[in-house]
């Protein structure tokens, strides 16, 4: 009898494990910035949605001024509620203070004057815990970006972020679940579409 294949729980906690262990964690995230730098989409978009960094993720925070003084838009996402992100369009770092869960957000007296709708953003870059080479992802057990995704135009880029410890041969998905379209890593820019 084939053994059953681990749990999104299982896969997120030992891949959580894997990245938290790395020792070059900032090497291998300048690596991962240079890679999304040089990308065609990343030049080529005027919206950007962009995480910001927390815990061992991928180290997005020297992006993010490049981004502000390019002239591109970027936007970040706090959160509404327990199920809900809003979009903020970001002008300055210093508009960023410790929010929900430790994350850096838009402080909350700045929010309701420069909300920015899902469906204006060209390229979004989200994090994630476990990835496969389809884009399949696992986040952090809440689903505040798996609905995000669902709110964004269909034309929109969908990029994860990850280290190669992170990638799995195949994550399990349901139906509501909706991959990204490229995978950056230290070592490769992986268009996920191929693999499907």
């Amino acid at each position: 009898m084939p053994s059953a294949s681990p749990s999104k729980s299982t896969l997120r906690q030992q891949h959580l494990a894997a990245r938290n262990a790395l020792k070059d964690r900032p090497e291998r995230s300048k690596r991962i910035a240079i890679r999304l730098s040089d990308w065609d989409a990343f030049r080529q978009a005027e919206t950007i949605l962009c995480y910001v960094a927390a815990r061992s993720e991928v180290d997005t925070r020297p992006i993010l001024p490049e981004l502000l003084s390019t002239g591109k838009r970027l936007v970040v996402a706090y959160c509404i509620d327990d199920e809900q992100l809003g979009l903020f369009h970001l002008t300055d770092l210093s508009e960023l203070a410790s929010g929900r869960f430790g994350i850096l957000e838009p402080k909350a007296e700045l929010r309701d004057s420069r909300r920015i709708a899902p469906a204006v953003i060209d390229l979004a870059i989200l994090p994630g815990a476990v990835l496969d080479l389809r884009g399949n992802r696992i986040g952090y057990g809440k689903g505040y970006f798996d609905r995000l995704l669902a709110e964004l135009a269909p034309e929109t880029e969908r990029c994860a972020l990850a280290f190669e410890c992170q990638l799995v041969d195949d994550v399990p998905t349901e139906p509501h679940d909706l991959p990204v379209d490229t995978l950056i890593t230290e070592n490769r820019l992986i268009d996920c579409r191929a693999f499907r």
